[in-house]
């Protein structure tokens, strides 16, 4: 008897992998605003990591992913072109930040929000092309 796996969609996968992103950049900004350390940045990405990869343990274990169709290849496409058209914008702009306006502005903390916001940007524009509109669930 031959056990089978659920499906696991490339929605569900992109969910998660937005809350895993954006988590650390939330949690840098209560940081800043309220000007309290929840901890040191390097114990937070840990953690972070630990959850990711218990994640992809128990996910590969019990669910199995949907082959990708040529629809979630289109929509995935978009999403990594607009993310890095963003990205070098991003970074563009801050070093001119930094070269002319504010000096130190890029910093190691720069650096991995702009990573987990890339991170998180995709997967935010990818649920949101994959989203089925009001004409794909009407009923004829």
């Amino acid at each position: 008897m031959e056990k089978t796996k659920k499906k696991f969609s490339y929605t569900n996968f992109h969910t998660l992998l937005f809350v895993i992103a954006s988590t650390p950049i939330t949690m840098y900004v209560f940081r800043r605003v309220q000007d309290k350390a929840y901890g040191d940045k390097l114990s937070i990405l840990i953690g972070m990591a630990a959850f990711a990869v218990l994640q992809l343990f128990f996910q590969s274990r019990f669910y199995k992913l949907e082959k990708k169709d040529e629809m979630v290849q289109y929509n995935l496409a978009r999403a990594n072109r607009i993310t890095l058209c963003t990205v070098l914008t991003v970074l563009f702009t801050a070093v001119f930040v930094n070269d002319y306006l504010i000096k130190g502005f890029i910093c190691s903390d720069f650096c991995w929000i702009t990573v987990m916001g890339a991170i998180a940007l995709r997967s935010l524009l990818f649920m949101f092309f994959d989203a089925p509109s009001a004409k794909d669930t009407e009923e004829e």
